[in-house]
């Protein structure tokens, strides 16, 4: 039997969270979200990343801007290079990660 919290959210804080939980409904999405929460590093680049999950670059260039705009992950830019980690400042998304780390 589940435990039930009683937590109540304002109508704000639901849109942002279903928002996340758009942005995360996707497989590929996922695996990157996965991969994200599983490295060592806690921040990725995009080249790794679509060496470790066997996809293209501009798909997953693309999957990485929707997670980025609905706050799921931060990029951080260092000269040409791209990295992308998770935003735990998100309460959500800490919440989230605890399904995949």
């Amino acid at each position: 039997m589940l435990k039930q919290k009683n937590v109540s959210f304002k109508k704000g804080e639901m849109i942002k969270i279903a928002e996340i939980l758009k942005a995360v409904a996707h497989p590929d999405r996922l695996a990157i979200l996965n991969l994200l929460c599983k490295s060592s590093d806690k921040r990725l680049g995009v080249k790794m990343i679509y060496e470790e999950l066997n996809m293209q670059q501009p798909i997953v260039s693309r999957h990485l801007n929707i997670l980025k705009n609905a706050g799921v992950v931060k990029r951080l830019q260092e000269g040409q290079k791209c990295f992308y980690s998770l935003c735990f400042e998100n309460q959500a998304v800490k919440s989230l990660s605890g399904c995949f780390c």
